[in-house]
């Protein structure tokens, strides 16, 4: 067995949640105002890329200010918590091959979330969905950095007790990659990402994936 830690991004890699996210990053914006008929689509579309709410707000009101990207955060949070299961769904493939890595696991894998997402908001999908008992540890972005920085993976070897360097990130974005790579751990893409497997092969991951079920392989070793 090649690798003792998996993480897992969640959004755009575990689950299908770009149009739950969507409709909640309309809905943040409508509570800031006024609508801006350039960059509120581009917000919008960008539902799929991973960033933290901060940087959507600075991407559609590059020159608001503090009070309006609480705003901004909490209209979003109030209304993606109201709705984040309606159309959110695993992948194909996603609940079948977590359930595969058992063996590995009985072996010493240990198995992460790693999200972008606040840490509650991500055990609520994730529990949601029937997919927690595949995970040892649900992680969220709670007060430290942001992915593509690695104090998130860092985290999750700390909590399961296993060498970073003895991980792989599995994820859909840059953000993944990076953060992967900066913690010493082997990087996946996911050929899903909206991305696609040609913006994610730019970033130079070890892995590439254009299946779920392709990940069982890897960690076999």
């Amino acid at each position: 067995m090649r690798f003792l830690l998996a993480c897992f991004d969640l959004d755009g890699t575990l689950v299908d949640s770009t149009a739950d996210i969507a409709e909640a990053l309309a809905a943040a914006l409508a509570a800031v105002g006024p609508r801006d008929p350039e960059r509120d689509p581009r917000v919008v579309a960008a539902a799929g890329r991973g960033m933290p709410l901060e940087a959507y707000f600075a991407l559609a009101r590059p020159d608001g200010d503090a009070a309006a990207c609480r705003r901004f955060i909490d209209a979003y949070r109030a209304h993606y918590h109201a709705h984040l299961l309606d159309r959110t769904r695993p992948f194909d493939g996603v609940e079948e091959t977590l359930a595969l890595l058992a063996p590995l696991r009985a072996r010493g894998l240990r198995t992460a979330v790693c999200t972008t997402k606040r840490t509650d908001t991500a055990r609520r999908v994730v529990d949601g969905l029937g997919l927690l008992r595949h995970f040892d540890a649900v992680l969220g972005t709670d007060g430290i950095p942001h992915k593509p920085e690695p104090d998130l993976l860092l985290l999750a070897a700390r909590t399961l007790e296993r060498e970073a360097t003895a991980g792989l990130m599995v994820g859909d974005t840059e953000r993944d990659l990076l953060a992967g790579r900066a913690a010493g751990m082997m990087t996946c893409g996911v050929g899903w990402s909206a991305l696609g497997a040609d913006g994610l092969r730019a970033h130079r991951p070890d892995y590439l994936i254009d299946r779920f079920q392709e990940v069982l392989p890897i960690l076999e070793g």
